[in-house]
């Protein structure tokens, strides 16, 4: 993927703020980006932030407090995943 589009997904991505090329993620939010090839991707999980700089983007995660350095062509896709509750009543067990 090239930076534009991974700027543009995070753009389109509820609960990711943007201030210059640091990206955080909001409170209650869980976001996820895939790295690798598709059907070989590996998810970096609780991402909490990102910088993007001109070559490759740094993801700082929650898990095992790692901070990732990714060139922009091995970027798969994100995830983000709402605060725990937001939706309305749904069907299984309490």
């Amino acid at each position: 993927m090239e930076r534009p589009t991974f700027e543009a997904m995070l753009a389109a991505a509820t609960g990711v703020e943007r201030d210059g090329d640091q990206y955080t993620v909001a409170d209650g939010y869980i976001l996820a980006v895939y790295i690798g090839e598709p059907g070989q991707a590996m998810e970096v999980s609780e991402v909490t932030g990102l910088r993007l700089d001109a070559v490759f983007c740094e993801a700082t995660s929650r898990e095992h407090n790692s901070v990732y350095y990714v060139e922009y062509s091995s970027l798969h896709g994100l995830c983000v995943r709402p605060p725990t509750g937001a939706g309305g009543r749904r069907a299984g067990f309490n």
